[in-house]
């Protein structure tokens, strides 16, 4: 029989989501740090509330679990980011299968999951079809270093598909639009099909792989559209 304190089952977590450009972590009132903000939509609507925002987190990816969200289907990254092994920490890290979101998914597959991923988060001016100012948010991963050298490259490009889906244009209401749903498809089964590390103590996660629907060949809209190097400081 081993001396000393054990460890429990439990696993503290904190939990993120990505927003406007920033890990956004909901926290009481009398945290240290915390700004408040106003809802302004959903059910708790002009509900103040704490957050603390952070630009970069950085630890081991260990899994990533696919969710239904208030607004659709989510994505879910949990980070080890544990500094003494007596006290394990995770963190949680929610994103929407948007542009940004997506732009992150394609990377997947050329990160290392048995080493530390630095997620920082960048903001970028734009502009949209109408000449309005816009700001496009992601979130880039890098290993070994922060810099261009260590920046994860996407599987997935424009030039270089490699089976990724286009997006198909369709109408809804006499109206057209495009429908990135081969897309979600494509990138949910990247998910189940990738082996996970898992939480510590667990066996790491067997693939579940799918076969992705073949996308038509239709009409092409650009959706492969990545932060500029020179856009993010380099």
């Amino acid at each position: 029989m081993q001396r000393g304190a054990q460890h429990t089952n439990e696993k503290p977590i904190k939990y993120f989501s990505f927003s406007r450009g920033q890990f956004t972590r909901r926290v009481d009132e009398n945290t240290k740090g915390a700004i408040s903000r106003k809802l302004e939509m959903g059910p708790n609507e002009g509900k103040t509330v704490y957050e603390l925002k952070v630009d970069q987190i950085t630890g081991q990816l260990i899994d990533c679990k696919i969710k239904n969200g208030n607004y659709g289907k989510e994505f879910q990254l949990i980070f080890d980011v544990t500094e003494d092994e007596h006290s394990p920490e995770f963190y949680a890290l929610d994103f929407k299968f948007n542009g940004s979101g997506k732009t992150l998914l394609k990377r997947l597959p050329n990160i290392d999951l048995c080493q530390d991923l630095a997620l920082v988060c960048y903001t970028i001016d734009d502009v949209n079809k109408k000449g309005e100012p816009v700001k496009n948010y992601y979130a880039v991963p890098y290993q070994g270093e922060i810099s261009k050298a260590g920046k994860v490259q996407p599987a997935y490009t424009r030039e270089t598909p490699n089976g990724f889906p286009e997006l198909k244009q369709i109408k809804v209401k006499g109206k057209n639009t495009w429908d990135d749903s081969d897309q979600l498809d494509f990138l949910e089964n990247l998910i189940d099909s990738t082996k996970w590390p898992g939480m510590p103590g667990e066996a790491p996660s067997e693939p579940t792989p799918k076969a992705p629907k073949k996308a038509p060949k239709v009409e092409e809209k650009n959706d492969f559209l990545e932060p500029q190097a020179n856009e993010i400081g380099f």
